[in-house]
């Protein structure tokens, strides 16, 4: 049975098309909260609440902006992080390494701020300490 592989390019466009969406949310949102600039929210607004930005997390827009960027990092981490391991008499040894797909890093890192992002939001939004 031949293993099932999938291209790191492929892994490249899949991760940025599901992370994109998240950053542009991010952006728009820094511009019309920090920045006092509310013309990309307030034109992207209708189209966000007829996808369902207003309700609950459900089969709507939520889940990609909440997820988009989790899946594009796992996606491109296994695409760049290698595991080996030797099973010997009497040593088990594991070896990671990291093979040189640049793009792939850029979506793992960028996926990654998104995800900090998300989780700094979140923590100084609902913990009043």
């Amino acid at each position: 049975m031949k293993p099932l592989v999938i291209k790191p390019n492929s892994v490249f466009w899949i991760g940025t098309l599901l992370s994109l969406p998240t950053a542009y949310f991010i952006f728009i949102s820094i511009l019309k909260y920090a920045l006092g600039i509310p013309s990309l929210l307030d034109s992207a607004q209708p189209v966000l609440e007829q996808w369902g930005i207003r309700e609950s997390l459900g089969l709507n827009i939520n889940l990609l902006i909440l997820f988009g960027p989790m899946i594009a990092l796992f996606l491109n981490l296994f695409s760049v992080l290698k595991i080996e391991w030797f099973n010997q008499k009497e040593i088990f040894s594991v070896r990671f390494y990291i093979e040189k797909n640049w793009w792939n890093m850029v979506v793992v890192i960028f996926s990654g701020i998104i995800l900090a992002t998300l989780f700094i939001y979140a923590l100084s939004e609902n913990c009043r300490c």
